[in-house]
């Protein structure tokens, strides 16, 4: 026969209408009773949530002190004194470790907090304190922004003193570990290197290129971002010389930038003087009364141009007389002599001897017919 039903799982559930052990309970009001049972709870647990935040503490400067002493050894072995060292902020980092993990399993939760799961660097918690923010992954680049873009910004100015300082921050905000992130960060980045801003591109930067690196992590171990955050910023902590190549890739990551950059700002300026080119061009002649303008054979040229195909129309403003010839030469001999002929009877087109009324050449389709048709019109015209 069984055992019967195990009610061991409850164990960390608070309930208020559990029997009352105040000492007042039964002179008391069944809200007052409750009030005062929450307000006790959520005291318990700011003071769990600061032991907690104290330990976290303690395990960061143990791994600075063990990053410490490796670096100051550099490629030489360790002397003795530098090994007890860095055993001993071992031990302290593995017993706050511990410790914080003996308070994540005695807390206990109400039942407002029992129904949320938030996913931590290595483990699963619940309670309110960390209440899940689910979903992102699943999110277009779009929305995501969205909804995370304060974030964003706030990480981007975030001059973190270390690593340790970032991997903390990245810890309280999983969501943000995200292929969408590092995207945003790059682009900020540019942004804010074109508007001569290095200083401040320089500190997104090394939080740009940390999640980018998170990712390769993350990808060559076959993990989430969420799962390879942890061991990646660790590694840093406590390997001075990955450190020293990681600072070395970080600096070729922003000369890269550097460059874009420029070439960014160069290809905006480039667009942008097209377009005003482009704009002065048809408004001058937009000015000019129409009679004025008409061209050789009577026609407008500003309709002619308005019925143009997008592709020549894109042609001549760009002035690319090769992709002009192109599309020409890929219509039929008939719309390709239509449009010829009114743009030269516009005046945007001066024909060479010979071009006068058809096509740019005979578009591949063309057979001796289609020439000898041509020639003939010509004659006639």
């Amino acid at each position: 026969m069984g055992g019967g039903f195990d009610y061991s799982k409850w164990d960390k559930l608070e309930l208020s209408d559990d029997e009352d052990d105040h000492p007042g309970a039964q002179f008391i009001e069944a809200n007052t009773l409750r009030r005062i049972k929450r307000q006790s709870h959520e005291q318990k647990t700011e003071e769990k949530n600061q032991k907690i935040q104290s330990l976290m503490g303690e395990m960061k400067d143990a791994l600075k002190t063990i990053a410490a002493v490796k670096h100051d050894a550099g490629d030489a072995p360790l002397t003795e004194e530098q090994e007890l060292a860095t055993r001993a902020a071992q031990e302290k980092h593995d017993a706050a470790r511990a410790a914080i993990d003996a308070e994540e399993r005695e807390r206990k939760f109400n039942a407002e907090e029992w129904c949320h799961v938030s996913n931590t660097f290595d483990r699963s918690l619940v309670g309110a304190a960390c209440v899940a923010d689910e979903g992102e992954e699943e999110l277009e680049y779009e929305p995501y922004v969205k909804k995370y873009g304060e974030q964003l910004e706030e990480v981007a100015r975030a001059n973190f003193n270390d690593y340790a300082d970032m991997a903390e921050h990245f810890q309280l905000r999983t969501h943000l570990l995200t292929e969408h992130s590092m995207g945003w960060m790059l682009l900020k980045c540019l942004f804010l290197e074109m508007d001569g801003k290095r200083d401040e591109m320089r500190i997104a930067a090394k939080v740009g290129y940390a999640l980018k690196c998170v990712l390769d992590f993350a990808e060559a171990g076959g993990k989430t971002m969420k799962d390879a955050a942890r061991p990646f910023f660790t590694r840093l902590a406590t390997h001075p010389e990955v450190l020293t190549e990681y600072h070395k890739s970080l600096d070729d990551y922003v000369d890269k930038l550097v460059q874009r950059a420029k070439e960014k700002k160069l290809e905006e300026e480039a667009e942008k003087f097209a377009a005003q080119s482009s704009l002065a061009q048809a408004a001058a002649i937009d000015e000019v009364p129409r009679e004025e303008r008409l061209g050789p054979g009577g026609l407008d040229p500003v309709e002619v141009f308005d019925s143009l195909p997008k592709e020549m129309q894109d042609a001549f403003e760009s002035g690319d007389v090769d992709k002009l010839r192109e599309f020409v030469n890929g219509l039929s001999m008939d719309e390709a002599r239509h449009h010829m002929r009114r743009m030269v009877d516009a005046g945007l087109w001066v024909p060479k001897p010979g071009e006068e009324g058809s096509a740019l050449q005979p578009g591949p389709d063309a057979t001796e017919e289609d020439e000898e048709e041509e020639e003939e019109e010509e004659k006639d015209a």
